[in-house]
């Protein structure tokens, strides 16, 4: 079952009122978010966030032109409706070319979580959002991953002086790591081997679900498999790890170690109707 970060949950008055507002999607004008309804949060946080004068002129002294961003973000999501906003507002400050920024609107169905219809987002590992990725030219610098180490404005001045900076959410750069070196396909990688590696960048358990779910999203249902792997071993004694597991061997068509999986989650959460109701499926053979 997918674990839904706490950005998700964060309700706010305004954020009630625009359940039903439509997505944005794909490339997004910026003149989209200065409509309604979505205005009503981008102005809102564009207007209250004063960024740090000093920082600011730091930041003027940087060969801005040099450099582009890519604002990956939901219109759903809270942290997207906070930070992108205060985003703009510092990259006006400083001056940053409009004509080199992109927005692209990612949608957060469980079909396509993280992602848009275009698949603008493809290849770029995008697990949280907002993601603000960095380029000189056509290559990454860095990337600022759904809220600010510091602040905007210090975090990005780390990133244009080229000092060191570790985005938020380590974990997800070793995972790509492994990805690249082919590691989450080989059949006789040790999940608990690499969840020992990895467990102390990972500060909860919605952290690598998310991560397996954007990668089924993605069709690489085998590196998925391997996540939900090596969070079920991080966090054995959780039973949304071992369902979101069960999930995974299921849609690989693997029933009997979906089964095992949600057996677990069962012995874990035996309340849980969901559980029952997806393991009764599986042994009835339907």
């Amino acid at each position: 079952m997918k674990y839904l970060p706490a950005i998700l949950l964060f309700l706010t008055v305004s954020s009630l009122a625009q359940t039903h507002e439509k997505k944005l999607l794909n490339e997004v004008d910026l003149a989209q978010l200065k409509q309604e309804p979505y205005n009503s949060w981008y102005a809102a946080n564009f207007d209250s966030y004063h960024p740090n004068p000093t920082i600011v002129d730091a930041l003027k002294k940087q060969k801005l032109s040099n450099y582009s961003i890519k604002f990956y973000f939901g219109s759903w999501c809270g942290d997207s409706k906070r930070e992108l906003p205060r985003m703009m507002r510092l990259l006006k400050e400083i001056n940053f070319l409009e004509k080199n920024i992109a927005l692209i609107g990612v949608d957060d169905s469980t079909e396509v979580y993280k992602q848009s219809p275009k698949r603008l987002e493809a290849g770029l590992n995008i697990y949280r959002v907002p993601t603000f990725i960095i380029y000189d030219g056509k290559n990454e610098v860095s990337r600022i991953v759904e809220y600010p180490v510091e602040t905007l404005e210090r975090d990005l001045l780390k990133i244009f002086s080229r000092q060191a900076y570790q985005p938020n959410y380590a974990a997800y750069q070793q995972i790509n790591q492994w990805k690249k070196e082919g590691m989450l396909t080989d059949e006789n990688i040790s999940a608990r081997g690499l969840a020992m590696k990895i467990k102390g960048s990972v500060s909860n358990e919605s952290e690598l679900n998310a991560c397996g779910y954007v990668m089924m999203a993605s069709g690489e249902l085998k590196e998925a498999i391997t996540v939900f792997r090596i969070n079920a071993n991080i966090y054995s004694q959780s039973a949304n790890c071992y369902d979101s597991l069960g999930e995974a061997y299921a849609k690989a068509g693997l029933t009997d170690k979906a089964i095992h999986a949600y057996e677990v989650a069962q012995r874990l959460d035996p309340t849980n109707t969901g559980i029952q109701e997806r393991l009764k499926k599986l042994k009835e053979g339907s």
